[in-house]
């Protein structure tokens, strides 16, 4: 079967963009020794540190000039960074001096929204919030703290988790980044944890739907990855992308892949046709690791020939057959699973489906492959007391539910739904944490609903956002550049790396640690919290749990290319040799080096391979037949990975297709005005929101390039610039998630949505949703 004509151009029009999206600068290298510029420009100084603005974590090197920070750079000894940087990272230096930021604690004067406020000290702050919940805990109710989290990974999580514990709270909230994949990690190996990829020693990289280069959970790894002349073969990975859009991800791959919404998984499952037909599979891998192969293969083979993959997806036969080879030849290859996949009502289905294909080449726990990665070996928190209070609390249910059957789900609007309706009332106190729902949740309206009976709000956001707007006290952290916080690197990176994020300038007078406000309450509050939390700050915590790294006798301080080899291989040889004798002085140079790295990954270990009841991956989960069988769900895997096919409504002819922009992972792009000119395929769309469309499409519809328009669903709309882009497909309308109009105006494509889910992992679907387009 040959392409359509019009999905012949589709692709062809795309990728005559390729050449201009390669002139936009995604990544910037810093060499290992700065060239001496000539001049004196006062008392200057190099601080090295960690960079929290996504959840990347990538090294930085911080100038410092009389006292100001003028420039962020890449730390070269970060493994997984090497010395990169994202124009995100480096525009860090706009958000510390940004003039919005709030420079003391507040509280609120008049109505909420109202915008009248009245400074604080923080430790005025911190009293205040202290009696605040002594009065719950005295009352009974620890229960009535909640807390809304947006990412925080590492031991300000579990110093979050603590202080809730000992308090007696069980509602920790997260409001982050769920691509779903721990759940098909844990049905099929009986890991609960998202997978690592070792892309620096893949032949072949295939991507469903992974953003690797620009919104991903660290588009630094993929940059190593494929630019980097450390790669094990000389020469970096082959790189397929499958996707949606023509993305920028997609420009820079060896080879684009245009595919229809939500049928991931169906070509997943025609590549596997291909791979079983040929007989292109690992037969010695699958008879000793695998159970449910000849299930599986009789589905894949009775309902997946290419012919009928290439109607649900668009992709000729020709090229489905090829890339299925080309997977096969390459050893080791990998498959990777991008949130889109698991964005959909099957999504569990289609993340099972994508997974396979790594299961069929045996590229799991092997170099080049699928690995599970270990977390950094620190020293624990002390052990958490409940007196009678906290014990109580705890014992009772969180206010957001229980979770779906296979998935985390969206926690946040579990919680807001919930916040709505009688369990609400139990909500006394309110603390946000890195979270902005007013202005990320695909439900802002309930937000507003929920916020307005809760007693007592409580912001830690260093900015006045939407929903800070609307609570009643605001005690604003210190930016990264400011405090002392660790950083280890995402799931998908398979060595546990453990950076360091410490001050590079001094933090303003008004400013205070928010790990720093949780200890100061801890010692308010007194009894079980301050014996849980006994710790003087969050400087000494980190030095206190770096111990671990320094008792665990493996790994090493974050170092060059050769001291990562040379380190590497004494390792493999079963010799480590300690580099300090005392802990004082593995502590200061692991903070002049930025952190500590494990690259030692024991593929002989059975563990990391599966962990099920007979220690073999499972094809056909029998977890997941007995939910569905409990839930009287008639779905089975492998066969229901994509959606009926819906007409769409005739008033609301276009599919919408959001997507993250470049580099936003943490959605705060407006405080960093110059990243308003980095993060599309447009070089010359500045400052305005955009949506992408077809031009046959716009012409059709009376539209021509540049005209703002409205984005109209069943939900709501949101004004927007057009764009007349190859890269879409004729029926889809492509647009971008977290950007703002110069006045602040928010263009949240997520508003737009059905509100359609997959009842299985809870997570939403992104591409279930018909819009119009009109005139604005």
């Amino acid at each position: 079967m040959k392409p359509t004509r019009r999905e012949f151009l589709w692709t062809m029009g795309a990728t005559a963009t390729a050449l201009g999206l390669h002139q936009t600068q995604d990544v910037f290298w810093t060499a290992e020794a700065e060239p001496d510029l000539g001049w004196a420009p006062g008392i200057e100084d190099h601080v090295t540190s960690t960079c929290l603005v996504c959840p990347a974590r990538c090294g930085i090197r911080a100038r410092i000039v009389d006292g100001r920070l003028v420039r962020i750079s890449g730390n070269p000894l970060h493994p997984m960074s090497r010395g990169g940087l994202c124009p995100r990272g480096i525009a860090g230096v706009q958000t510390l001096y940004h003039p919005e930021r709030l420079d003391s604690p507040m509280v609120r004067v008049g109505s909420r929204g109202g915008g009248e406020w009245r400074k604080i000290t923080p430790e005025g702050a911190v009293t205040l919030l202290a009696e605040r919940l002594q009065a719950l805990r005295e009352a009974g109710r620890p229960e009535g703290l909640a807390l809304l989290a947006g990412y925080c990974a590492g031991t300000m999580h579990d110093v979050w988790r603590q202080f809730l514990n000992a308090f007696g709270s069980p509602n920790h909230v997260s409001d982050d980044y769920d691509d779903g994949t721990a759940s098909i990690m844990r049905l099929m190996h009986g890991i609960p944890r998202r997978p690592a990829y070792d892309l620096d020693r893949a032949e072949l990289v295939l991507s469903f739907g992974a953003p690797l280069f620009e919104s991903w959970w660290s588009p630094l790894q993929a940059f190593v990855a494929f630019a980097s002349p450390e790669h094990e073969n000389g020469r970096g990975a082959r790189f397929v992308q499958v996707d949606t859009r023509f993305s920028r991800t997609a420009a820079r791959a060896h080879e684009w892949v245009g595919i229809r919404p939500e049928t991931h998984g169906a070509l997943a499952l025609g590549i596997a046709y291909v791979l079983i037909r040929d007989e292109l599979f690992d037969a010695r891998f699958l008879s000793q690791h695998v159970t449910g192969f000849e299930e599986y293969r009789s589905l894949v083979l009775r309902h997946f020939r290419a012919e009928d993959v290439s109607t649900m997806t668009g992709v000729p036969v020709e090229r489905i057959t090829a890339v299925a080879r080309e997977f096969a030849r390459a050893r080791p290859a990998v498959a990777v699973c991008g949130s889109d996949v698991m964005l959909a009502p099957n999504g569990l289905f289609a993340g099972l489906a994508v997974h396979s294909l790594n299961v069929l080449v045996g590229s799991i726990n092997t170099p080049g492959g699928v690995l599970f990665g270990d977390e950094p070996p620190l020293e624990p928190l002390q052990d958490v007391v409940l007196d009678d209070v906290a014990r109580a609390g705890v014992a009772r249910d969180p206010i957001d539910g229980e979770p779906p059957p296979l998935g985390l789900g969206d926690p946040a609007t579990r919680f807001v739904e919930a916040a709505t309706s009688d369990a609400g009332a139990s909500v006394d106190t309110l603390m946000l944490y890195y979270a902005n729902p007013l202005a990320s949740s695909s439900r802002p309206d309930l937000w507003r609903q929920a916020l307005a009976p809760i007693p007592y709000i409580v912001s830690f956001s260093p900015f006045l956002d939407e929903t800070s707007r609307y609570v009643d006290m605001i005690i604003p952290d210190l930016l990264p550049y400011e405090r002392w916080q660790d950083a280890p690197t995402p799931v998908s990176y398979p060595h546990p790396t453990w950076g360091v994020t410490r001050p590079v300038v001094e933090p303003h007078d008004g400013g205070i640690h928010t790990g720093d406000v949780l200890l100061g309450l801890a010692r308010a509050l007194g009894g079980s919290l301050a014996q849980s939390l006994p710790y003087d700050d969050f400087a000494s915590l980190l030095e206190q749990r770096a111990r671990g790294l320094f008792a665990v006798q493996r790994g090493m301080l974050l170092g060059d290319e050769f001291e990562r080899r040379h380190h590497l291989q004494m390792e493999e040889r079963g010799w480590w040799l300690p580099e300090h004798k005392e802990f004082d002085s593995f502590w200061n140079e692991l903070i002049e080096r930025g952190g500590w790295t494990d690259l030692l990954y024991d593929d002989a270990d059975p563990r990391r391979l599966a962990r099920t009841r007979d220690g073999r991956i499972n094809l056909i989960p029998a977890e997941l037949l007995a939910v569905l069988s409990t839930e009287g769900d008639s779905r089975r895997p492998y066969v229901d990975v994509t959606s009926p096919a819906d007409e769409p409504p005739e008033e609301f002819p276009l599919r919408l297709v959001p997507y993250r922009a470049s580099t936003l992972a943490s959605g705060t792009l407006g405080l960093e005005r110059w990243m308003a000119e980095q993060p599309g395929v447009f070089p010359n769309v500045h400052w305005v929101p955009w949506v992408e469309v077809h031009p046959e499409t716009a012409h059709s519809l009376g539209l021509g390039d540049n005209t703002m328009v409205w984005v109209i669903s069943q939900q709501g709309r949101y004004r927007a610039r057009l764009k007349l882009f190859h890269g879409t497909a004729h029926e889809n309308v492509c647009v971008p998630y977290g950007l703002r109009h110069p006045d602040g105006e928010l263009a949240n494509p997520l508003q737009l949505l059905s509100g359609s889910r997959d009842s299985l992992t809870g997570l939403p679907a992104w591409f279930s949703t018909y819009v119009r387009l009109e005139r604005a």
